[in-house]
């Protein structure tokens, strides 16, 4: 029974592989892991098969470490499908302060269709929260036309989001790089539009205090002649008054302002749902706390062979410290 179920393992592997080949070409990340895993299939039902007829010529260490072996590469594989399916089930955030689109791969005459599938769910959520600032990240590959961040802003505007909904983050090569790169490009942002903010308390400040200044400067006047002797005709212009008073009562409050510290951001990540989890683990590592993930639909036809090479890609990430 073991035997015929790994022979059809081996049969699939070789069946999807070369579904992936003609459906994205052979040059599609990984997809040499199809035909090892075929090979690897048909090797084990054939030793299988072996030691099932020779039980006495096989040593007992050999039949234990293959399949000890085995059940352990299942169990961590399971875990990390678990892993990544918990960061797919999930409902998208609402009114983020800055929405992290990460890129993918940019061809010469068009985008990706994972790439396209993120950008229409970014449009999407655009759309339905105008508040929310995009933070397109990606930089230029070797065999890329231009940045990711610049295709991803043309295909966005050409769907009618706004220019100044965008901002571009054009120099990351990976996902750890996106975190880095756009976390700094939100803090420089920030750091604008408080200046901008404060600006324009300075400005609207000494136009109150002008203004005080004027209305006194009047009333001066005025008193000055109901003081004297003669009979004048003077009304003072009709400015609004409580403008004084609100200037006033505002001064205190814009300095409080001042040192009041800023509410935390809401900040989130949308990329592939297959991806979410580990770009949000990554994210968490490079300091953008409480992150919130947006996913978007992965190809129907990869999908499993996206879920399998994150499981390599969640590893690897694990074991360089990124996550």
């Amino acid at each position: 029974m073991l035997v015929a179920i790994l022979s059809i393992m081996g049969v699939l592997s070789l069946v999807y592989f070369g579904i992936i080949v003609v459906y994205s070409g052979i040059e599609t990340s990984m997809a040499w892991f199809w035909p090892a895993l075929g090979i690897l299939c048909f090797l084990l039902a054939e030793g299988l098969r072996f030691y099932q007829q020779n039980r006495r010529r096989v040593p007992l260490r050999i039949p234990v470490t293959i399949v000890t072996l085995c059940i352990t590469g299942l169990v961590v594989f399971v875990g990390l499908q678990v892993l990544i399916f918990s960061g797919m089930i999930r409902t998208d955030p609402e009114h983020l302060d800055y929405l992290i689109v990460l890129g993918a791969k940019v061809r010469e005459d068009d985008i990706s269709a994972s790439l396209k599938r993120r950008l229409d769910k970014a449009i999407f959520y655009a759309q339905e929260h105008p508040e929310t600032k995009l933070v397109l990240s990606g930089g230029r590959g070797a065999d890329e036309p231009t940045t990711e961040a610049m295709a991803m802003a043309e295909y966005l505007r050409y769907n009618g989001v706004a220019p100044e909904q965008m901002l571009l983050e054009n120099y990351s090569t990976n996902t750890k790089e996106n975190m880095l790169c756009s976390k700094t490009v939100i803090e420089y942002q920030r750091e604008l539009e408080k200046e901008m903010r404060r600006e324009a308390r300075r400005q609207e400040q000494i136009r109150r205090m002008e203004l005080e200044r004027f209305i006194r400067k009047l009333e001066g006047h005025a008193e000055v002649l109901r003081s004297t002797s003669q009979t004048v005709d003077f009304r003072l212009p009709k400015v609004p008054v409580r403008h004084i008073q609100l200037a006033r009562e505002e001064t205190p409050a814009m300095m409080l302002a001042e040192i009041l510290p800023d509410k935390p951001l809401d900040i989130g990540v949308l990329t592939s749902n297959f991806h979410l989890y580990r770009a949000m683990r990554i994210g968490e590592r490079c300091g953008l706390k409480e992150l919130r993930g947006v996913s978007a639909s992965a190809d129907p036809v990869l999908f499993i062979h996206m879920c399998v090479r994150e499981s390599f890609a969640i590893l690897k990430d694990r074991f360089m410290g990124n996550m």
